[in-house]
């Protein structure tokens, strides 16, 4: 049996094998969840399962299944953002169409994978794409992951199985993070903590220097706001005005820190963020929760990022 091993997604992958072997494996399957979450893993596992031609439950061992997993395999590709191999644009649109009328190469089916389908671009990309998504060739089968379906139109939704992927408890996650990491148990429940349980958010903060420092700035911008310093908020903004990337994964760490802000509240004293949270009111708290939502959706709307920017300094300090 083919098995991802994604931690807490036990029940999504059980429902695909099932699916897969019943001959009920939808056309176009759309996995919802942050970034970390696991949804491109799980993509593969898609592609994987649906080419295998040992076992309906997917073998994991044949050619097939090993070139799926792996990112090989002729049949399946990727199209992603910007700046990525296979890029969802016109040109992007252009070589999925020829895919749709080519069979394919080794394997039963042709997998497309449309990996973070997140900004006003890519929508309208993917829109354009609403035809053959409804009613594809038979061998032909979409695989979409997105932090949203909110960030789809309906039409497309509408047209695919859609998954939630979960997360798992924060000490599942703390135990992942001491076996792959090397950390104390205190700070891999620290780090689990202000993750959520999302391991591969947790990883990549780790990891990856600009994501590590774009973390380190939303935790400076945090003490600005709280403190009510507006020059320094103004400066560190700034910084973000050529970034639309990361501009919003800057707005996603915020999000995540003044949800726990707010939830800290209503925690034990002495808490991860109990301290912080003493001078934030729940008014306060949800006031700037909104305000970051909002900028999230200018962000993946195209709007001028940094007049967005600065209304957003202008209403966190007003706040």
């Amino acid at each position: 049996m083919l098995i991802s091993g994604l931690l807490a997604n036990e029940e999504n992958e059980a429902a695909l094998i099932r699916l897969n072997a019943e001959g009920r494996l939808a056309h176009a399957v759309l996995l919802e969840g942050p970034r970390g979450s696991g949804r491109f893993t799980l993509a593969r596992f898609i592609g994987a399962l649906a080419l295998c031609r040992v076992s309906p439950e997917g073998c994991g061992e044949c050619p097939d299944c090993r070139m799926a997993l792996e990112g090989k395999h002729p049949d399946v590709e990727v199209y992603a953002r910007a700046g990525t191999p296979g890029t969802l644009t016109i040109n992007g649109l252009r070589a999925i169409r020829q895919s749709a009328a080519t069979p394919p190469v080794q394997g039963r089916r042709r997998v497309v994978i449309l990996r973070d389908i997140q900004d006003a671009a890519q929508q309208r990309t993917l829109n354009t794409l609403l035809k053959l998504i409804e009613e594809p060739p038979e061998y032909l089968m979409f695989v979409i992951t997105a932090d949203s379906r909110q960030n789809l139109l309906p039409t497309v939704v509408s047209r695919c199985l859609l998954l939630r992927m979960r997360l798992p408890e924060i000490g599942q996650c703390a135990d992942e993070l001491q076996r792959r990491l090397e950390m104390s148990p205190q700070q891999a429940q620290a780090l689990g903590d202000y993750c959520g349980g999302n391991i591969g958010r947790a990883l990549l903060l780790q990891e990856d220097a600009e994501s590590a420092r774009i973390l380190a700035d939303a935790s400076k911008i945090t003490g600005y706001i709280l403190r009510g310093e507006r020059y320094p908020l103004l400066c560190a903004l700034q910084k973000y005005e050529r970034s639309r990337s990361g501009a919003r994964e800057l707005t996603g760490h915020l999000q995540e820190i003044f949800s726990r802000l707010v939830r800290a509240r209503y925690e034990p004293e002495g808490s991860l963020f109990y301290e912080a949270a003493r001078g934030l009111s729940l008014q306060q708290g949800e006031g700037i929760l909104q305000l970051l939502s909002r900028a999230m959706l200018e962000g993946q709307a195209n709007v001028n990022l940094p007049l967005a920017l600065t209304r957003l300094a202008a209403g966190l300090l007003g706040n």
